[in-house]
């Protein structure tokens, strides 16, 4: 597996989240000037109260009563109206970035090759795109909808205030120096306990996964006590990031917050004392201390804004981290072949999983077209990871693999993987019906097409006696199927894409014997005209075929049909009379 990408800071971080913005500028254009808007609709009510402190209750103007709260009502009417535009647009805003970006997670997931998930669980994949996207846009969000808002609020507060009284706005601003620092450093402090947060965060949700998809072995080995344990470590191991993160925040707010009142006090005695002094109005001063909550207001909501920014880069960086890396796979690029024949040829080829413990070592086999090849061996021979080669879900190490005498590193991966119906081992069925996921081997296959792949896997009968019939939901996996009835659908997926090279991995073996007859005959009419690739430990199958490949250890220990390997081989023998004893167990 290729390195991960370098460490990401958290500039980063937020250009690239500007940049991700960028493309969605018109609406965020609006949702800006709708907050720029309301924000400038606070400042009537300041001047209001002091048209009251210093005319309208001095000189017993109650004419102008009703015209002054009249403003004062109309400013607030508009600055509710706005908001309430604000709120449509920024959750237009919202829900349009993160669906941009989860949608671009879930496409690049989808083409990285096998080799990062087998270093990856499912729980941090799934919180990576159920709750780092999210995160993520609230960087821009907040960044734009309370960040951007607050920051102008400031501004024009400060410049309200310096020219209605310079000295009284320079007390009021004394703290703010110290307030913007303090965020400087609550930053520094808190990002790394926020990183920490979202992999305790991840970890607890793998956990979470691993208990409620393999809640069938947990009951059945009666572990419940120890997976419990598990999950109570990793919620331990939040609990504990989470309290260290709050604990700075604890320490940070009030800090902040005390700051804030202490300018607050600064102007109230001082404005008191230039009151008592004849220097200032008692309208003076209560305008000041309105516009003292409308600077400090959103300072606070920066603090809050700090928080989220913090969290946000962190969900941003473990995104991103995903989306940087180079070796996605491109479908598309390389050769075509116009008609597949399915000449298949291993050169001398060797893979490994992992550097200290070789799976293939100089393997080399051929299948002619419309051949049929079976492939046998103990389990961990490397029967399956051939199949894992040929689909170049893995590359191998040393070696070539051709197709039709090309070179399948040359092929696009479209290409060489249309040109195969591949059958693994453990049938996977998706959660959705039995039509969606027969289908994926036909998206435009008709009804009498599936019904056709039905009856040739011996799955028609089963499926017209549920009710809904194609439409019927088969459960996560299939669960609501039992193993027989989820390898048949498996079999007619394959049937349906009606390649020209067939890999069975073990297709048969969750089947009983008289399905697998009927199978068996289907089989043999499919593989006439096309080349297959056959994984089997039952006698039936193997006797089939053209050329048996045995394997051990690894390496290729015996080729040749099934009589000249029992005259050869006595490896062979010994497979042959085990695989026939359990048949006739099953039988």
């Amino acid at each position: 597996m290729d390195d991960p990408p370098e460490p990401m800071t958290n500039s980063a971080a937020l250009r690239r989240l500007l940049l991700f913005a960028r493309g969605h500028w018109r609406i965020a254009a609006w949702q800006f000037a709708l907050a720029a808007a309301g924000t400038s609709l606070i400042f009537v009510f300041p001047g209001v109260v002091r048209w009251f402190m210093d005319e309208i209750i001095p000189e017993k103007r109650s004419d102008l009563i009703w015209r002054a709260g009249g403003l004062a009502l109309l400013a607030f009417t508009l600055r509710e109206g706005l908001f309430y535009c604000r709120t449509r647009v920024n959750c237009t805003f919202e829900q349009r970035m993160i669906t941009d970006l989860r949608s671009q997670l879930h496409q690049k997931i989808e083409l990285l090759p096998l080799r990062w998930f087998d270093h990856q669980s499912t729980g941090d994949i799934l919180t990576k795109l159920a709750d780092d996207v999210p995160a993520t846009q609230r960087v821009i969000l907040e960044g734009i909808e309370q960040g951007l808002t607050a920051l102008l609020q400031i501004l024009i507060t400060a410049i309200v205030m310096l020219v209605a009284d310079a000295k009284l706005a320079l007390i009021v601003l004394a703290p703010t120096p110290f307030i913007a620092a303090g965020g400087w450093i609550y930053s520094r402090w808190v990002s790394p306990r926020a990183t920490a947060a979202r992999e305790a965060t991840s970890a607890l949700n793998s956990t979470l996964h691993d208990t409620i998809t393999g809640i069938r072995q947990i009951k059945s080995y009666t572990a419940e006590e120890m997976r419990q344990g598990k999950f109570l470590a990793a919620s331990q191991a939040l609990q504990d990031k989470q309290t260290r993160l709050m604990a700075a925040w604890a320490f940070y707010a009030p800090s902040m917050t005390l700051l804030g009142n202490g300018g607050l006090v600064l102007l109230l005695a001082a404005g008191s004392w230039w009151c008592v002094q004849g220097a200032m109005t008692p309208g003076q001063l209560m305008e000041f201390l309105l516009l003292v909550g409308f600077l400090y207001e959103p300072i606070s909501r920066l603090h809050g804004v700090n928080q989220t920014l913090l969290n946000g880069l962190s969900a941003a960086k473990r995104v991103f981290a995903i989306l940087d890396r180079e070796t996605a796979e491109d479908l598309n690029a390389g050769q075509t072949l116009d008609s597949v024949r399915g000449e298949i040829e291993f050169k001398a080829v060797s893979f490994s999983y992992r550097a200290d413990k070789p799976v293939l070592q100089d393997i080399t086999l051929r299948a002619a077209r419309y051949q049929t090849i079976a492939i046998v061996g103990a389990t961990g021979s490397g029967k399956s990871t051939l199949f894992q080669l040929l689909t170049r879900f893995y590359d191998p190490q040393s070696g070539a693999i051709t197709l039709d005498g090309t070179p399948i590193q040359n092929l696009s991966l479209r290409c060489l993987r249309q040109s195969l119906a591949y059958v693994t081992q453990e049938a996977f069925l998706f959660a959705s019906t039995v039509r969606d996921n027969l289908r994926m081997g036909k998206p435009s296959a008709t009804d009498e097409e599936l019904w056709t792949a039905l009856r040739q896997a011996c799955a028609e009968d089963f499926v017209q006696r549920i009710p809904e019939g194609l439409d019927a939901e088969v459960g996560e996996r299939g669960v609501l199927l039992s193993g027989g009835e989820r390898q048949r659908l498996a079999l007619a997926r394959a049937f349906l894409k009606d390649a020209p090279v067939l890999l069975l991995d073990e297709a048969t073996s969750a089947i009983d014997v008289k399905s697998e007859q009927l199978i068996q005959a289907a089989l043999g009419k499919l593989r006439a005209n096309r080349t297959s690739l056959i994984i089997a430990h039952r006698l039936s199958t193997i006797v089939a075929a053209d050329v048996i490949y045995v394997l051990h250890h690894g390496r290729i220990l015996a080729s040749g049909t099934h009589a000249e390997l029992l005259q050869s081989s006595a490896y062979y023998r010994e497979l042959t009379a085990l695989t026939f004893e359990h048949s006739e167990g099953a039988g």
